[in-house]
């Protein structure tokens, strides 16, 4: 069940499921001829049928099967908690999938996957997408989270062959956040030599890549932003990278979302 591009289509939520005190999982049937996706892509869903909140809200392809399209949805604001309050049979505009380069696949090489918060739905999707392609990849997962009761570990059970969780209050696992738990790691040989990949905050993704970086064989992150269109077209959600010697400005949305963590020049790349 494939078509090529993206497009605008109509999904009906399936189910939705709390996982913690503020993430539920979001399940929709499959719209007939939504085009492949791989990790890294998004939706753009449009949270109610009023004006306000005007904007879409992306959120990162979580899975998708040959019958439905799962997310991972934090309620944060009125967009977003109007989508984890909808039952299911509601139905939603969304565009997609988008985004232009995705994560690639590791090869012969160990996976390590680093997600904070929301940040582990596109490094779940690729654990299960890549699983079911038959890529035979070692999995290792660290997950952060502030508490235990905001860590997602239900969700992970057999996605990943290892699973190391972080917490700030140290309710469960490590106590830190999850670039501390991955530097912890590397200082005691815990950590295989292989390709990271990584999803969360721009602050943590920034730590991860200048305190463990050179550790791996590369670093591909998803970054997260806030996104009007979708599309590149606004140039609201750009990010400064290196190309050719020089520093480019690349949209976020439709240039990424995926980019090597070393090519990011993130002093340049401004709140």
């Amino acid at each position: 069940m494939s078509a090529a591009g993206k497009g605008l289509w109509k999904a009906a939520l399936r189910r939705s499921t709390p996982l913690s005190p503020s993430c539920s999982l979001l399940v929709f049937e499959r719209p007939a001829g939504f085009p492949d996706a791989a990790p890294g892509q998004f939706v753009s869903v449009r949270a109610t049928e009023a004006t306000a909140p005007l904007l879409r809200r992306p959120y990162s392809i979580m899975d998708l099967t040959g019958s439905s399209l799962s997310l991972l949805v934090k309620a944060v604001g009125r967009g977003s908690a109007a989508l984890c309050a909808a039952r299911p049979g509601e139905r939603f505009d969304m565009i997609g999938p988008l985004g232009g380069v995705p994560f690639p696949e590791p090869g012969e090489a160990e996976a390590v996957f680093v997600a904070g918060g929301t940040g582990l739905a596109p490094v779940l999707f690729a654990a299960r997408a890549w699983r079911r392609r038959g890529v035979a990849a070692r999995t290792t997962l660290l997950c952060g989270a502030a508490t235990k009761r905001e860590l997602l570990g239900d969700l992970v059970k057999t996605a990943f062959g290892t699973r190391w969780f972080a917490t700030l209050d140290g309710s469960a696992g490590f106590r830190g956040d999850v670039v501390a738990l991955c530097r912890d790691l590397v200082s005691r040989g815990r950590m295989p030599k292989g390709v990271l990949y990584s999803c969360g905050p721009r602050g943590m993704v920034r730590a991860l890549e200048e305190t463990t970086g050179g550790h791996f064989a590369a670093h591909y992150t998803s970054l997260e932003a806030i996104m009007a269109c979708g599309v590149g077209a606004c140039r609201g959600c750009t990010v400064p990278v290196r190309s050719g010697g020089a520093s480019v400005l690349k949209a976020i949305c439709s240039d990424g979302t995926v980019f090597p963590a070393g090519d990011i020049l993130w002093e340049e790349w401004e709140e």
